[in-house]
């Protein structure tokens, strides 16, 4: 019995409870359809629209970034009229007209659906910074993505349009360090190819600029693969320095050369343009002018190809010799060499603090007589140094001498 009634108490209790939450329920209803209170609500990141951005243009200004604002927009209305509301039923706008170069604080207009009235925009200004519209041309740039085959590279290369034209605010505009397309390496061959390439304005940490037009997002390329080939430099100097100075010109001994096989394979050398040295009294790196045949092509693998000229002071300073003093430099055993010079005089020229201390025993003279038979030859005298000397002149230059067998000379005698 207990049971029983126990059970119907529960149950009774379940039932009271469900009848009041539904009584609650029809309440709750009855208030909202009925009643429909009033509430606040934020519209948070309303998209600001702005007004007149050609009124800039035409007088030669541009915003300052991506142009893209919002603001949080406060409302109050009736709870039915605010459910549904969003970001895109409201309409900010910010007029430009008039405005000038630097950063304005700009006043935003908010538009509000019927039934709903505005209580606050956060911020009520927003913040545009306004600069002189520039353009610049900048040059197309192509990198190469994938690895070449041995011993070629791209070459026979031409843009259209080789230059793009860069317009928006100067500061976006300036922060353009290069224009680039990409080519597959792969897609390259021996034949000429044109691929239309897309290309980006990137900054110098090499990430793309925003807000910034080109005057074509697109750039034809044509190019092929061409063979790689070491030839000699050969670098020649015209003019005369300053009185008093002197100079070692260094430049690369060779250059790297591209081109077609039938274009490189009659290349033995590279001449530069001669390098003038008129006047020159401090040292100085020229760049290097090459004079390359027709379908040839500098590699890109040189490094910048320059004569480094070092000027220094010179002096020039005299030693007296006799022809004791010339070494007979390969005289055959069995032979004496007579000779018709008394005296002969080396000048030489070179850094001044070097020739100032040079000893007359750091010059040797010799005959190269490797090869000469018996009998009078006129022969040139030859000097080596111990130094670096720019310069070694000797008078007379030859002498003439005379190869004499032992034997005939004692008869002689």
């Amino acid at each position: 019995m207990k049971d029983n009634k126990t059970r119907k108490t529960d149950s009774g209790r379940t039932i009271s409870i469900i009848i009041s939450i539904i009584i609650a329920l029809l309440l709750w209803s009855y208030v909202i359809i009925q009643v429909n209170p009033t509430k606040e609500e934020t519209i948070a990141r309303v998209p600001v629209q702005l007004l007149n951005v050609q009124s800039l243009t035409v007088r030669q200004l541009a915003i300052a970034g991506d142009g893209e604002y919002t603001v949080d927009v406060v409302v109050e209305g009736r709870r039915a009229d605010i459910m549904n509301i969003s970001s895109e039923d409201i309409v900010a706008e910010a007029d430009l007209f008039g405005w000038s170069k630097g950063e304005n604080y700009i006043p935003v207009n908010v538009k509000l659906p019927p039934g709903l009235k505005l209580v606050e925009i956060r911020s009520a200004k927003i913040k545009v910074t306004i600069e002189d519209l520039v353009a610049l041309s900048k040059p197309v740039n192509v990198v190469y993505r994938g690895n070449f085959p041995a011993n070629t590279e791209e070459g026979d290369l031409e843009l259209r349009p080789a230059e793009i034209e860069v317009t928006g605010a100067k500061s976006a505009v300036e922060s353009v360090n290069e224009i680039r397309a990409y080519i597959d390496v792969d897609d390259l061959s021996t034949e000429r190819k044109t691929f239309q390439s897309e290309v980006i304005p990137l900054n110098q940490a090499e990430i793309i600029v925003e807000n910034v037009n080109l005057s074509s997002s697109y750039v034809n390329i044509s190019v092929r693969l061409l063979q790689l080939k070491e030839v000699p430099l050969v670098v020649e100097t015209v003019g005369s320095l300053a009185e008093g100075y002197g100079a070692e010109i260094n430049a690369p001994q060779s250059v790297l050369i591209k081109g077609t096989k039938a274009a490189i394979q009659d290349v033995t050398s590279v001449k530069a343009e001669p390098v003038d040295i008129t006047g020159i009294t401090n040292s100085a790196k020229i760049p290097l002018t090459l004079q390359l045949p027709e379908g040839v092509e500098l590699s890109k693998k040189n490094p910048a190809i320059v004569a480094e000229i070092s000027v220094e002071k010179i002096a020039t300073k005299q030693f007296e010799f006799t022809a004791d003093d010339i070494l007979l430099d390969g005289l055959t055993k069995g032979k004496t060499v007579n000779t018709d010079v008394a005296e002969v005089i080396v000048s030489v020229t070179g850094r001044k603090e070097v020739v100032e201390q040079l000893q007359r025993d750091q010059l040797e003279l010799y005959i190269e007589m490797e090869g000469l038979k018996t009998g009078s030859h006129t022969v040139p005298i030859m000097v080596s140094s111990r130094v670096p000397l720019h310069n070694i002149t000797v008078d007379p230059p030859e002498i003439r001498i005379t190869i004499l067998d032992t034997e005939q000379e004692n008869l002689n005698e």
